[in-house]
């Protein structure tokens, strides 16, 4: 697992966790169990008592999705080229043919965005050379030279989707390129390398063409670039879909559920049969005594009932039983491809098995740590069980695995934290008043298994009033901040 991809901030009141799930070609399923342990402070005031399983799935997120398909850009533009020379020999039934033309340009646009992502961190870790960034700008210009010629396929089509896509993939592509490119020039001035001029010269053939092509495009006029984030994200959803699964829902072990509450109906009905049977042979029918007895016995009937619920429900329902049950489909041929359970709940120190403390315990030998001033602990489960040959008979491309993203909101963790900041004094250069973080530190251990990997890592977060100020991952040294 890529520990730097493991976690992020996503916004200031939400973090996502990204695990990633490899398809074994060699066996017909695999399984995934996941554990999330909460550590949280006791002045948090976060408990089994006051929040509830209903209220963590309130500010729990998860999706999930193919991991995209890596492809080199050379690969890519022999993709699009492919595409091109098919639509030019079926120009008279291209519309037959959109199922093809729709998966084959949302994967290649997926797979492109994904090399300029890579590429862009390399750039940052100063992982590249002069001849990697000329590279790099010949074959960005190669594929979108064939890119540009797929809106000049609208003249062929009525369909209104498949114009719509033409023409997005060309914008969508264009937005990438200049987003990306500039990152990367970002990242090159950081480092102080030599700008290549190709570069900037490429950034601005781009953005003329979108000028020219009536797109969005940054500038000093608000209202525009509000137009253009819009769009990205809009865009970001249209050609993604492609690889995220569709999720069906349901509470888990509903029918066994309903078989215990009818075994605590059935004791409470035995309860208030035998005390009418009972009171009738010693009072007789139609008497004083015999009414009061069985109102008596149906008052008690349904304290009965509720009472034996309640028992199943804490000592065998709770305990065993998951809280959801999730069906993983493909959205375009709905075929199963997998399944997950889930649950969360409160558990005690002595319930915590020895390597999680381990991990939780890393780097915080100082007693001023809250896991010796006192925490709530809370676990969140989920047991993965995929399909493999069903993902892999689905898709042309060669599928790696499934990515789930989980998306947390801290928006509950908050609520009772002091202000975010503190007034301080110091004699630096004179005497003067400054200002702290009052930040709260809820340590969180991810553990990930498999049969072929069992691995945990610690992580922390650092919270205020206004939300998430930083993510620390303490044994890589890893700081994350909100920026």
């Amino acid at each position: 697992m890529n520990i730097e991809e493991l976690i992020r901030i996503h916004d200031r009141n939400q973090f996502e966790i990204k695990l990633g799930y490899l398809i074994n070609h060699k066996k017909k399923k695999t399984e995934y169990d996941i554990n999330l342990y909460f550590f949280l402070p006791n002045n948090l005031g976060i408990n089994r008592y006051n929040y509830s399983n209903s209220q963590f799935f309130e500010d729990l997120y998860g999706y999930v999705r193919l991991i995209t398909p890596k492809s080199s850009l050379p690969d890519l533009t022999e993709r699009i080229k492919s595409i091109i020379n098919s639509m030019n020999l079926k120009k008279d039934n291209i519309d037959k043919h959109f199922g093809y033309i729709n998966y084959e340009l949302k994967i290649t646009i997926c797979s492109y965005r994904a090399y300029l992502r890579d590429f862009a961190k390399k750039v940052k870790k100063n992982h590249y050379s002069n001849e990697n960034i000329n590279n790099l700008v010949k074959e960005i210009q190669a594929f979108r030279h064939e890119i540009k010629k797929l809106p000049a396929f609208t003249e062929n089509t009525n369909q209104q989707p498949l114009k719509d896509l033409l023409i997005f993939t060309d914008e969508y592509s264009s937005l990438l390129t200049v987003m990306y490119i500039f990152r990367i020039y970002d990242f090159l001035s950081k480092n102080k390398s030599d700008i290549n001029a190709q570069i900037l010269n490429m950034i601005n053939n781009e953005i003329e063409y979108r000028k020219l092509r009536g797109m969005s495009y940054a500038s000093e006029d608000d209202s525009k670039n509000e137009e253009l984030i819009y769009k990205y994200s809009v865009f970001k959803k249209y050609f993604y879909n492609i690889l995220f699964l569709f999720q069906k829902r349901r509470e888990d072990a509903v029918e066994f559920r309903h078989f215990l509450y009818a075994i605590a109906a059935g004791i409470a009905m035995i309860f208030a049969t035998t005390v009418a049977f009972l009171s009738q042979k010693k009072y007789g029918n139609f008497t004083l005594s015999f009414f009061v007895a069985l109102v008596i016995s149906y008052m008690f009937k349904d304290r009965i009932k509720d009472l034996f619920r309640q028992i199943f429900e804490n000592k065998l329902f709770f305990r065993k039983v998951f809280d959801f049950r999730n069906k993983i489909y493909d959205p375009e041929r709905y075929n199963l491809f997998g399944f997950y359970k889930e649950r969360v709940r409160f558990i005690n120190k002595n319930q915590i098995p020895e390597k999680i403390l381990q991990t939780r315990l890393q780097k915080a030998d100082s007693s001023l740590s809250t896991w010796y001033t006192g925490e709530d602990i809370m676990k969140y489960e989920k047991k993965i069980k995929l399909n493999n040959k069903k993902i892999l008979k689905s898709f042309n491309d060669k599928i790696e695995g499934l990515n789930d993203i989980i998306r947390f909101n801290v928006n509950h963790f908050i609520r009772k934290m002091d202000d975010p900041s503190v007034t301080l004094h110091t004699l630096e250069k004179g005497m003067k008043k400054i200002t702290a973080s009052k930040v709260y530190h809820v340590n969180l251990v991810i553990e990930f298994k498999s049969d072929e990997e069992h691995s945990s890592y610690k992580v922390r977060l650092i919270l205020t009033k206004d939300g998430i100020k930083r993510i620390e991952i303490p044994g890589y040294d890893i700081i994350l901040t909100n920026s």
